[in-house]
């Protein structure tokens, strides 16, 4: 119990105040979820760490947390340890005006209905893109040997 508690101390602040809330009241069924978290967070790039990545042979961002809630979409690929995030936002469903920024950690975790998404599967920002709208962003080197999508996945394909 105290390794779950030392581990939710250190990723609290990257967890939005009503789902954190949940989590500390139900603490053991968060436990892998929150080490998880712990993990994303010590890997994760500091500010301006990923400049240049669509420059280089990389060219893939590193998703390290996903915040959401309804049709918005955050992605982080770095983050300097207080309080700014750079990354992916995608507003309301928004396609065409979604953009590459900076944002304010305390802003996304206090907006009453935002969740961190605590099974977000490690990949790149541009994978993620692609596989939630297909028909809308490029496909990424990195999935590029993938020929289907899931079904759960096609959100935005047309039948």
């Amino acid at each position: 119990m105290q390794t779950i508690l030392t581990t939710a101390h250190k990723v609290a602040a990257l967890i939005p105040h009503g789902q954190y809330a949940v989590t500390i009241e139900h603490i053991e069924a968060f436990e892998e979820a929150l080490v998880g978290l712990e993990k994303r967070l010590d890997k994760c790039p500091k500010l301006r760490e990923t400049d240049g990545m669509n420059r280089t042979l990389v060219r893939e961002h590193p998703a390290v947390f996903h915040y959401f809630y309804g049709a918005t979409d955050i992605y982080v690929c770095e983050y300097d340890g207080e309080d700014t995030l750079f990354g992916f936002t995608i507003l309301n469903g928004d396609l065409d005006n979604a953009e590459w920024g900076y944002t304010s950690l305390s802003e996304i975790t206090n907006i009453p209905v935002m969740n961190i998404d605590y099974h977000f599967e490690e990949q790149s920002i541009e994978a993620a893109r692609y596989l939630q709208y297909p028909c809308h962003f490029k496909k990424p080197a990195s999935l590029e040997k993938q020929r289907t999508l899931p079904p759960a996945l096609r959100r935005g394909i047309s039948k």
